[in-house]
C-alpha cells in the first residue's frame, strides 16, 4: 500500500512540540531509519513517504495537527499532472472540457478541483509532478499527445480558446 505523507508547513512547530515529538513517537525512526526528519530549509518535520508505514501515530501525537497520512488503496502507476513539493499534494488527472459545454466539478474538499481549474484556465503551469523545476509546454503536450486533451492544450497556448 501506497501513502501521501503531508505535513501543513504553517502548523508544524517543532520548538513548541519537544522538539520533533513525531519523529520520537515514529516506530520506523524508533527502528534507526529516518522517516521523519528535520527539513534542512526550514527546520520544519519533513517524512520519507518511502520509509512511511502509515500506521497514523505521528498524526495522532502532533500537538498542531501539522500531519496529515492518507493511505491510497493501490499503487497509483501513472506519474502525476501536477505536484506542489514534497510531502504535499498531488494530482493525477484533469477532467476534459467539451467546447461550447458547460463542465461543473463536484467531490469533496481537498481532491484538486480548484487546481484541475487553475492548470484548464492556463493560471497554473503543471509541473508534471517534479516540483523543482517547471515543466515546459512543450513537455506537457507530449505527456498528453494522442489525447484529446493534446487538442485543447495547443489552443490554450495559442490562446483560441477562453477559460471562464
Amino acid at each position: 500500500m501506497t501513502r501521501i505523507a503531508i505535513i501543513e508547513r504553517e502548523k508544524c512547530q517543532p520548538a513548541r512540540c519537544g522538539n520533533y515529538l513525531c519523529a520520537k513517537v515514529c516506530p520506523v525512526n524508533r527502528m534507526g531509519k529516518e522517516c521523519i526528519t528535520a527539513n534542512p530549509t526550514d527546520t520544519k518535520a519533513r517524512i520519507d513517504e518511502k520509509l512511511c508505514t502509515g500506521c497514523g501515530i505521528c498524526p495522532k501525537r502532533c500537538p498542531f495537527e501539522a500531519i496529515i497520512v492518507i493511505n491510497l488503496p493501490e499503487v497509483l502507476k501513472k506519474e502525476p499532472i501536477h505536484r506542489f513539493g514534497e510531502n504535499q499534494f498531488e494530482l493525477f488527472g484533469l477532467p476534459f472540457p467539451l467546447f461550447h459545454k458547460v463542465v461543473g466539478l463536484i467531490g469533496r474538499n481537498g481532491i484538486g478541483k480548484s487546481t484541475a481549474l487553475k492548470i484548464l484556465a492556463n493560471m497554473l503551469k503543471p509541473n508534471l509532478g517534479n516540483w523543482k523545476k517547471e515543466a515546459s509546454f512543450e513537455d506537457v503536450k507530449k505527456y498528453f499527445a494522442g489525447t484529446e486533451m493534446f487538442n485543447f492544450l495547443e489552443k490554450l497556448e495559442k490562446e483560441e480558446i477562453k477559460v471562464s
